[in-house]
């Protein structure tokens, strides 16, 4: 009875190769039931519809073993071939006989791309309906950064296209480089840190994420929502340039400028020194036209006014109107004696003309004006009745008379 207990603990009492595989066989049977996600394999279905296909990790490429009756397949209703995304459940099963360990499948489901694709459109629409992705959102791109972040994949094609093409624009362009995961499930955490350390940064101006593009499967890190949301708070302006047309990751949608490729990214954010120069070139040259041909004008100006008479010599022009002024003075005073004259005449014969109409011219000339004691004066001898006393009036002065 000891003996049985104490088989495999010592030298002296070791396991039979079938006691251990029945040993790891027992253990693995009370592990319970399991549910496994990953892309299927070496699918072949065997004689009597059976299949022992791997499950492989869309990670890291890690491999199990499965074990797939023809009913499980008959009972899923599918039509299954290598590389195809699937969720399984099934216990685990140490195959003694051959000491192999597999998933004895109980069920089996494709989790195609159709799946992950409405998980992702229906992610990106909260996004958007939180105004993550708002177009008054994106900040400007600096015109000529003085460092750029550029997130990557290490000595990947993606960083030797960014690089090549930034220096080549414009040489003195420093890059500051971060190499991360660009897929797999390492992908959204490691860009996540890249970006949190480059934005906090102040000599970061702008930040570049890319990769040179890939299978849809390679690329869903990029619309993990944590990433997307990591992207959209981000303080330095961010420019997306994973390289995918179809079925653009979200990070597009949220980040401050979509590229389409490396090499596009490069191109937006940093200005072509050739082309800079030569915009340089000619503003300077129109500057020139503008300025010469202002001065040419000022010039023909100046000239003009220099040959105006009245700067040629200036003393001719006072003299010529110190004579005009004297001439005029001299019509003035003459036109005025003219006509001083004129109303001195006018006045001495509407003065003759008052006095001969005077009532003591007509006196002077022997006249008289009668007058009763009331002093009405008689126009008609009817009004004066005889003995009536009168008042005359001569030229000297006034007489007493009685009408007869």
């Amino acid at each position: 009875m000891n003996d049985l207990i104490n088989i495999g603990k010592d030298p002296d009492h070791p396991f039979t190769v079938q006691q251990l595989s029945e040993r790891v066989a027992n253990a693995v049977k009370g592990w319970g039931n399991a549910w496994v996600e990953g892309e299927i394999i070496k699918f072949q279905a065997k004689a009597g519809g059976h299949a022992y296909p791997q499950l492989r990790d869309l990670a890291t490429g890690s491999t199990i073993s499965l074990v797939i009756f023809n009913g499980v397949l008959v009972s899923a209703g599918e039509e299954f071939k290598d590389g195809d995304r699937v969720l399984v459940s099934g216990n685990m099963d140490y195959y003694v006989a051959r000491g192999t360990l597999s998933l004895k499948v109980s069920s089996i489901k494709k989790v195609g791309l159709g799946v992950l694709m409405a998980e992702i459109e229906a992610r990106r629409a909260k996004i958007y309906a939180e105004g993550l992705a708002d177009p008054s959102k994106k900040k400007k791109l600096p015109f000529l950064p003085g460092v750029i972040g550029l997130i990557t994949a290490e000595n990947s094609d993606a960083e030797k296209d960014v690089r090549q093409n930034v220096l080549l624009r414009w040489p003195e362009a420093v890059i500051r480089m971060a190499n991360v995961s660009v897929q797999g499930a390492e992908c959204a955490p490691s860009v996540i840190a890249a970006l949190k350390k480059m934005d906090a940064d102040p000599e970061v101006e702008v930040i570049i994420i890319t990769r040179g593009g890939g299978g849809f499967l390679d690329l869903v890190g990029f619309s993990d929502e944590a990433l997307v949301r990591a992207v959209a708070a981000c303080e330095t302006p961010v420019i997306s340039a994973i390289g995918h047309e179809n079925d653009r990751p979200i990070i597009d949608d949220v980040s401050d400028l979509r590229a389409s490729t490396p090499t596009d990214a490069a191109k937006r954010v940093v200005p072509d020194v050739v082309e800079e120069r030569k915009k340089i070139k000619d503003s300077l040259e129109r500057m020139k036209q503008i300025i010469g041909s202002y001065l040419g004008h000022q010039v023909t100006l100046i000239q003009q006014i220099r040959q105006h008479p009245l700067l040629k010599d200036p003393h001719a022009y006072l003299i010529q109107r110190t004579d005009d002024l004297a001439r005029a003075l001299g019509e003035l005073r003459d036109d005025l004696d003219y006509k001083l004259d004129k109303q001195s005449t006018d006045l001495a014969n509407k003065r003759n003309l008052l006095r001969s109409l005077s009532p003591q011219s007509t006196l002077d000339r022997g006249y008289a004006v009668i007058r009763d004691a009331e002093g009405n004066v008689i126009t008609d001898p009817k009004m004066a009745k005889s003995g009536t006393l009168l008042k005359l009036r001569v030229a000297k002065g006034d007489l007493d008379a009685t009408a007869n």
